[in-house]
């Protein structure tokens, strides 16, 4: 579970119930924690997702957040937004041994997840799951905006 971030590490430690010793042995901060709850909770998203092949996966991702919001609220108010772009990076972002194209493509749909997601987050969790997947879908707008921001800077 992920506590309350305020009042680290004598709040943790003893919420958990172990010593500081114990706490310092196996983390080094509360963001080694955060990291390794948010890897975790990916992983058994995707480890579900995986098993069921017949799931909607940008649906899926949604729900997987939305399951989250208590915790990534937290984390948002502690002002650690970065170690879930850093997570969604890890998940599905670019890496030194994928071709450039697939990498700069799994950046930038690394990138428009987060954007997603953290206005998700910012504006309280407003749209369903469902609500927010048909909007992440349906982006054929962004071409639209695309062509009117290139000509504004053209004229």
């Amino acid at each position: 579970m992920l506590l309350s971030i305020t009042g680290w590490p004598f709040g943790i430690s003893k919420k958990a119930g172990v010593s500081r010793l114990s706490f310092y042995r196996n983390y080094t901060s509360k963001e080694e924690i955060i990291v390794k709850y948010l890897d975790d909770k990916a992983n058994q998203w995707w480890e579900k997702q995986i098993s069921d092949r017949s799931g909607d996966i940008i649906l899926g991702m949604f729900n997987h957040f939305y399951s989250e919001r208590d915790k990534l609220s937290i984390i948002y108010k502690a002002g650690l937004s970065h170690l879930l772009y850093q997570n969604i990076l890890d998940c599905s972002g670019p890496s030194n041994d994928l071709e450039n194209k697939v990498a700069y493509t799994n950046g930038w749909v690394s990138g428009g997840v987060f954007g997603f997601v953290d206005e998700w987050i910012k504006r309280g969790f407003k749209e369903s799951p469902k609500e927010l997947s048909n909007i992440f879908k349906n982006r054929k707008d962004y071409y639209t905006n695309i062509d009117m921001i290139e000509n504004s800077y053209l004229k």
